[in-house]
């Protein structure tokens, strides 16, 4: 029979002896565990507990502490659950600067952003990740202001995966790829609302480029490189001479989003294409969208946060959860070690 062992709080008295030299009278005294830090106060297994409820699990704070009341008949009020948060925060940053340095290390970065709000107002949680690490920043800012203060995307050298949003190419010290996720949805509602033929043909195009890439291991070569880059071309052009027509008959539904977005892949095709030529670029940025989905996982489940602090604090949170999670680590488990003293490091490379 599988069952629970008796789960119940148990309350440690730390003591540390104190000595002194009969010779030279220096005294010397031992240290505190790493985690004690208050004459009375939660240790690191109940906090990783009531911080993977809150952050991982996205339980709100009442529940939380209903939950920790059933587990081990402890009264916990919701302002506690709050200030584990506060408290252990700066910790969990020690973390976030292991993070950061892996991903200025990454030959790829994922980036985007989406709302959250704060204390009324709207704010935006910018995202930056690979498939092993993500990194979440708080921002009242949408823009460059946001992503300079964040301070991940000016350093970044190697290539950045983003949709079309213009902040992203002002970082010119890296290279950029666009998500075609984001093109195959607006294409799509060119040929479902307005029945444009082009944009049917570029769809099949680029899901053809793409499982020519799969097909080649990750990158084609430069023989065929110039012949997808040659169909893109033609159907941008059968795109601009189908508007002038569509236009010249009376047909203007969609016409100037679709003149933009053709516009849009002209500029910027050596970012729409550079997947066919570099391994480790991606057809899309689904990477980031997924990381930022549970933003708005969270909002539903437990509404917005009142003050900018514990914002911050779930953002911090997460991307460490984030990154365990991603790493396959028992998240309880690694949250109680990172609150003991261990780095993050470590803990992502034990077994």
């Amino acid at each position: 029979m599988f069952d629970l062992p008796v789960v119940r709080m148990e309350v440690t008295q730390h003591e540390r002896e104190v000595k002194g030299c009969p010779e030279c009278h220096l005294v010397q005294q031992a240290e505190f565990p790493f985690y004690v830090t208050n004459h009375v106060q939660y240790g690191p297994a109940i906090t990783s507990l009531v911080l993977y409820w809150n952050h991982a699990q996205l339980i709100p704070y009442e529940r939380v502490t209903e939950m920790v009341k059933a587990l081990v008949n402890h009264s916990m009020s919701a302002g506690t659950v709050v200030n584990m948060t506060r408290r252990w925060q700066p910790v969990v940053e020690a973390a976030i600067k292991e993070i950061d340095a892996a991903l200025l290390a990454s030959k790829t970065l994922h980036v985007d952003e989406t709302s959250l709000r704060v204390n009324g107002k709207n704010q935006w949680v910018h995202v930056a990740s690979t498939a092993k690490v993500t990194r979440y920043g708080l921002h009242r800012s949408r823009g460059k202001k946001a992503t300079d203060d964040i301070g991940i995307l000016p350093r970044y050298k190697g290539t950045m995966v983003h949709d079309a949003y213009s902040v992203y190419p002002m970082y010119t010290e890296a290279s950029h790829a666009l998500c075609h996720a984001h093109h195959l949805r607006e294409l799509r509602a060119y040929t479902e609302l307005y029945g444009h033929s082009w944009s049917k043909e570029m769809t099949e195009a680029l899901l053809e480029m793409k499982q020519a890439v799969e097909n080649a291991g990750g990158a084609l070569p430069e023989e065929e490189v110039r012949y997808w880059e040659a169909v893109y071309d033609e159907l941008l052009a059968n795109g601009r001479r189908e508007l002038e027509e569509r236009c010249r008959q009376g047909k203007h539904e969609g016409a100037r989003n679709a003149q933009n977005f053709i516009q849009r892949l002209e500029k910027r095709k050596q970012e729409a294409l550079l997947f066919l030529r570099k391994k480790e670029v991606p057809f899309d940025h689904n990477q980031a969208e997924r990381d930022l989905r549970m933003v708005k996982v969270k909002q539903k489940i437990s509404g917005t946060f009142r003050q900018e602090d514990d914002a911050e604090a779930f953002c911090v949170m997460r991307s460490v959860i984030s990154t365990l999670q991603k790493h396959g680590k028992p998240v309880w488990e690694s949250l109680q070690r990172l609150l003991s003293g261990e780095s993050l490091q470590t803990i992502l490379h034990s077994s």
